[in-house]
C-alpha cells in the first residue's frame, strides 16, 4: 500500500510540474490568445487552467483573459450569469494587481468600470470604487467615462439629499474633478504641441506619431466632452443669482482661505458673474493674500470690467510671465487677443501669435487669426476679387484651428467651409487668368495667399 501511495504521488507531482512547465502555459497562453482573436467563448477555459496553474508566468494572461471573460458576459443567457462573469472579471484584476503590481494600475477604477459598464451592482458600489480610487490611485484614475460616472453619481446623491453632500462639496468635487481632467489635458496637448511643432516646421510625421496623434485627438475629444458633459449637470446649481449670495455669505470666513478664493473666482468668472462687485473683492483679497499668477490674472479682469485697460493688461502681462503652465499662459494671451479684437486686429493677431508661440495646440487663437483676416476684406485689396481673396486667407486659419484642436474641429470646419464659399468662384477664377497666381495683402494683414487652381 504504502509504495502504491508513492507511486501515484511521484504520478502526481510529475503531472503538476508538467502543468506548470514554462513550455505548458506558452502553449495555453497561446491557445487563449487564439481563441481570443477568434472571438471564441472557450478562450474562458484555458483562462481557467492558466489563472490555477499559472498565475505568475506573464501578464499576458490577464490582458488577454480580459477578453475572454468580456466573451462570456456578453453571451449570458441571462442577468444572474452575467453578473457571475462581471464579477469575475474584477476578481481578476485583483489578481493581476497581485501577481503583477507593477504593471497593475487603477484596480479599483477598472472594478467600477466593470460595474458601471454592465450595469450590475448597486450605485453605491460603483461610487465607493471610483471614489477609492480617485482619492488613493489619483494618478490612475485617468478614464474619462469613469471620471463623469464618478461626478453625476456624487451630484445625484447631492439632489436626493443623501450622505448630507452640501453644494459647497458639490463645487469641490467639480473643482476637484476639473483640476484631473486639466492634467490629463495637460498631458495629451503637451504631446500634441511637439507634433504641431514638427509639422510648422515643414517635417512630416511618421506612421508611429500619426498613431499617436489620433489617440491624442481621441483623448481630448473626450475630455472636452466630460468637461462639458459636468458643465452642462452643474448648470443649474450655479447661476449668478445663486452663486453670488452663497459665496457673498462664506467670504469673510474664507477671505484668507487662497484655495476657496481662487476657486470662487474661478466659478463666478466661468458662469459670467464677474462682473459683480463681490468678484472684485474676492479678487482682490486673492491678490492681497498670494500675488501669484492667478491672482494677477484676476485682478486683470476686475480691472477690464472697470475700463482701466491699461491696467488690465499690465496683470495680465504679470500673470502671462509668471505662469509656468504653458495652457494658462496661453488662455492669458489669448484673453488679451480678444480684449483688443474690435479696437485693434494687429494688436489681437499679436497676442494670439503668443498664445500660439507657447501652446501650438491652441485652436481657438488660429479660430480668432481666422475671423479677424475674414472680417478685413475691406481693410485690404483694390479690386474685389482681390478683397474677397482674403477668405481664403481665412478659411487656412480655420483648418488650422480645426486641426490643432479636436473639441472645436467642428465649428471650425465649419467656418472654413463658409469662408471658401465667399471667396472667388472657379468662375470668377477662370475670368480672372490669375489661377495658380500670389495675391500679397499690403495692409495690416501683411501675408499673402496663392490664388487656387481649376
Amino acid at each position: 500500500m504504502k509504495t502504491k501511495l508513492t507511486i501515484l504521488l511521484a504520478i502526481a507531482i510529475s503531472f503538476v510540474a508538467e502543468a506548470q512547465s514554462p513550455e505548458a502555459c506558452t502553449e495555453t497562453l497561446s491557445l487563449m490568445a487564439s481563441s481570443v482573436k477568434a472571438k471564441d467563448p472557450s478562450a474562458y477555459d484555458f483562462l481557467t487552467t492558466l489563472r490555477k496553474e499559472c498565475p505568475s508566468f506573464h501578464k499576458g494572461i490577464y490582458s488577454y483573459g480580459e477578453f475572454a471573460i468580456k466573451l462570456k458576459i456578453d453571451n449570458a443567457k441571462d442577468v444572474v450569469e452575467k453578473e457571475k462573469y462581471v464579477r469575475d472579471l474584477m476578481k481578476l484584476y485583483d489578481e493581476f494587481a497581485l501577481y503583477f503590481p507593477e504593471n497593475s494600475k487603477g484596480t479599483a477604477m477598472e472594478k467600477g468600470l466593470a460595474l458601471f459598464n454592465y450595469n450590475v451592482g448597486s450605485k453605491e458600489e460603483v461610487f465607493n470604487l471610483f471614489d477609492k480610487s480617485f482619492k488613493s490611485d489619483n494618478a490612475n484614475f485617468d478614464n474619462t467615462r469613469a471620471i463623469y460616472a464618478y461626478f453625476e453619481l456624487f451630484v445625484n446623491d447631492y439632489k436626493a439629499e443623501k450622505k448630507g453632500i452640501t453644494l459647497q462639496q458639490v463645487f469641490d468635487k467639480y473643482d476637484d474633478i476639473n483640476e484631473k481632467l486639466d492634467v490629463l489635458q495637460k498631458e495629451d496637448s503637451s504631446e500634441k504641441d511637439v507634433l504641431l511643432a514638427k509639422e510648422e516646421a515643414g517635417q512630416t510625421l511618421d506612421s508611429k506619431e500619426e498613431r499617436a496623434r489620433k489617440k491624442i485627438d481621441a483623448n481630448l475629444e473626450n475630455i472636452s466632452i466630460v468637461t462639458s458633459s459636468m458643465d452642462a449637470i452643474i448648470v443649474e446649481l450655479s447661476t449668478c443669482d445663486k452663486l453670488i449670495p452663497f459665496y457673498e455669505k462664506s467670504f469673510l470666513e474664507n477671505k484668507t482661505n487662497e484655495v476657496w478664493l481662487k476657486r470662487a473666482a474661478d466659478r463666478l468668472e466661468a458662469k459670467e458673474c464677474d462682473g459683480d462687485p463681490l468678484f472684485s473683492k474676492i479678487s482682490e483679497a486673492l491678490y492681497k493674500l498670494n500675488p501669484s499668477a492667478d491672482a494677477a490674472y484676476k485682478l486683470g479682469i476686475v480691472e477690464y470690467q472697470r475700463k482701466n485697460t491699461t491696467k488690465a493688461i499690465a496683470y495680465f502681462n504679470q500673470a502671462a510671465d509668471m505662469f509656468t503652465d504653458n495652457s494658462k499662459k496661453a488662455s492669458v494671451y489669448f484673453r488679451m487677443a480678444t480684449m483688443y479684437a474690435k479696437s485693434s486686429k494687429q494688436q489681437a493677431r499679436t497676442y494670439a501669435r503668443k498664445a500660439l508661440a507657447v501652446k501650438p495646440s491652441y485652436g481657438k487663437a488660429y479660430l480668432l487669426i481666422a475671423q479677424l483676416y475674414g472680417s478685413s476684406i475691406n481693410d485690404c485689396g483694390s479690386t474685389p476679387f482681390d478683397k474677397r481673396a482674403m477668405y481664403w486667407l481665412a478659411a487656412q486659419y480655420a483648418d488650422k484651428a480645426a486641426a490643432a484642436d479636436p473639441s472645436i474641429r467642428a465649428s471650425a470646419s465649419k467656418m472654413a467651409s463658409g469662408y471658401r464659399a465667399s471667396a472667388p468662384s472657379r468662375t470668377e477664377i477662370f475670368d480672372s487668368t490669375r489661377a495658380g497666381q500670389r495675391i500679397v495683402f499690403n495692409c495690416w494683414v501683411g501675408e499673402s495667399i496663392t490664388i487656387p487652381k481649376l
